[in-house]
């Protein structure tokens, strides 16, 4: 029998029932659980125009099961059409909308019983979780896998490099660059999609093994099914994704995340999701634990892999049970298990890919929180990405005020070697938005320069290079990023984990002190509702 629809009163019910009949759903169909879908299918987004399929073989694993699927839909943008462009400040939002949507959806129709959601793209799997965190009812995630590549890493850098040099025509790098993506699902690299998919599945919010799958793969297929039948188990057993998204929980995705050489992102995203399940994970938090774990692999653009080889040397239930001596496996997951039952038996995984816990490529995760006076409440650097030779790096200051003014003067070749270029009012407030500097860092890696990026704003988990975001506090709110001359020295050492602008305490004090932010307009009710409301990066941009 269903459950929150028998709890209505018996005239309600009826004419609820009378509603859904309507759908095409019959009565004995309502007398089973019902499980909602939040599918975020689109036709314009490579990462979820295979959703469908997906949300179909979730279907076909409910009704197995003896439960009754009903499927919404969710926003679902692709950074890659909007980086580099004003859309880039609407997609970091996007993340609280997708959460939003589904909240209202499952809390104004109190009928449904489970949710599964249905997501592989940057913003929209962590506005899941989040919704998961806030909703408190029996969850399943099912990614919907990466995309599998035609061409390297490397030869995507070279015809970008072509055609920034003019060798190549634009639909040569159009046409060449989309073999990168040659089948449907989300970009093949350890970008902020397959780090947010690979932590739904380190909380214990997907089932083990299933986030790296790629999206046309009968194992894909076959994933999604199980987890249709695993809802209607959750909603019998009343196993909630509150009793799922614990401390230990969240720690041990930080510590997945760190041994992958996780997207930056995450670490806005973690403590977001943290959050609405009443749970502080700071940056300190963050910090500590990549500290203390291995990093274990490198695909891009930490080193030459794709995520594709990752999933077949053994996935994320591989790296789980590499650095199992690190997690807390005593937390249930949507198996109806413990962690440490679920790793039972993993298989030894390619070594090549996936390295010993006592032999890693390095020996803390990817991320370092940096401190110092121009970042006071913290920075964010994904070292696992920095060539080692610029783990201490100074330079002059090249202050800019947007991303489109830098990449300006990047194209018009008046930036020098050396140099530590700076952009600000790109952070939640300032942006508004906290745009990802993407099509600039990847201009600059092209270019092979020997130059430093500092940014109030955020990077994607595709960037390489010396590359510092989250800025705290953000120019708009009056930090010392705002207070940055051209020529100041600035001073990074990622191994001391300090980030210093080098003048005098005195004189940092008096800009400070005649400090006046010039905030950017915008005629968008949406982004300026979300300048207002938006916290700090530090605390996860929470909206």
């Amino acid at each position: 029998m269903g459950k929150k629809l028998e709890q209505m009163d018996t005239f309600t019910r009826a004419l609820s029932k009378s509603h859904l009949i309507s759908c095409d759903f019959s009565y004995e169909d309502l007398q089973k659980p019902i499980i909602a879908i939040a599918n975020s299918w689109n036709d314009f987004n490579h990462g979820h125009i295979y959703q469908r399929e997906i949300s179909r073989w979730v279907k076909a694993g409910v009704i197995a099961a003896g439960g009754t699927p009903m499927e919404f839909h969710t926003p679902a943008p692709c950074d890659g059409l909007a980086v580099g462009n004003p859309g880039m400040r609407y997609i970091l939002p996007t993340r609280e909308l997708v959460a939003n949507v589904i909240e209202a959806t499952i809390s104004a129709h109190p009928i449904f019983d489970g949710l599964v959601l249905i997501s592989s793209c940057d913003k929209i799997t962590p506005g899941m979780l989040i919704a998961a965190a806030q909703l408190k009812m029996p969850t399943i995630h099912v990614a919907g896998g990466p995309s599998i590549p035609e061409i390297d890493f490397e030869y995507k850098s070279k015809i970008r490099k072509a055609f920034l040099e003019e060798k190549i025509s634009e639909k040569e790098l159009a046409e060449q660059n989309s073999l990168l993506y040659s089948t449907p699902g989300n970009c093949p690299y350890i970008g902020t999609a397959n780090t947010m998919n690979s932590v739904a599945e380190a909380l214990g919010l997907a089932l083990p093994g299933s986030s790296l799958a790629p999206t046309v793969s009968a194992r894909r297929a076959n994933f999604a099914e199980d987890s249709g039948k695993q809802i209607v188990q959750l909603v019998e057993k009343g196993i909630t994704a509150d009793k799922i998204l614990t401390r230990e929980a969240f720690e041990n995705a930080v510590r997945v995340a760190a041994a992958i050489g996780g997207s930056s992102n995450y670490v806005l995203h973690i403590p977001a999701i943290a959050k609405r399940a009443g749970i502080d994970l700071s940056l300190e938090d963050i910090d500590r634990l990549n500290q203390t774990t291995p990093l274990l692999t490198q695909i891009a653009p930490n080193g030459p892999y794709s995520i594709i080889e990752l999933d077949k040397a053994g996935s994320i239930k591989a790296v789980m049970n590499e650095i199992r001596s690190l997690l807390n496996l005593d937390v249930i997951t949507v198996t109806g298990h413990l962690l440490r039952e679920n790793l039972e038996n993993t298989p030894e995984p390619d070594r090549s890919i996936i390295k010993p816990f006592n032999e890693p490529i390095g020996k803390e995760g990817g991320i370092v929180i940096l401190h110092g006076n121009l970042a006071p409440q913290g920075a964010v650097v994904k070292r696992s990405a920095v060539n080692p030779e610029l783990y201490t790096f100074s330079g002059p200051a090249r202050v800019f005020t947007s991303e489109q003014d830098c990449i300006n003067a990047v194209r018009e070749r008046v930036i020098r070697e050396g140099e530590v270029l700076i952009v600000r009012y790109e952070g939640p407030r300032g942006g508004p938005g906290m745009s990802e500097m993407h099509r600039l860092s990847n201009v600059l890696d092209v270019m092979k320069s020997r130059i430093a990026l500092i940014t109030d704003g955020r990077y994607s988990g595709a960037d390489r290079g010396l590359m510092i975001g989250h800025v705290t506090p953000e120019a708009y709110c009056g930090g010392p990023i705002g207070i940055v001359n051209d020529g100041d020295i600035i001073e990074i050492n990622l191994n001391k984990k300090t980030l210093n602008l080098m003048i005098s305490n005195e004189e940092l004090q008096r800009r400070l002190d005649n400090f006046t932010p010039t905030p950017k307009t915008t005629d968008s009710e949406l982004l300026n509702r979300y300048r207002k409301e938006v916290g700090p990066a530090s605390k996860g941009a929470v909206w």
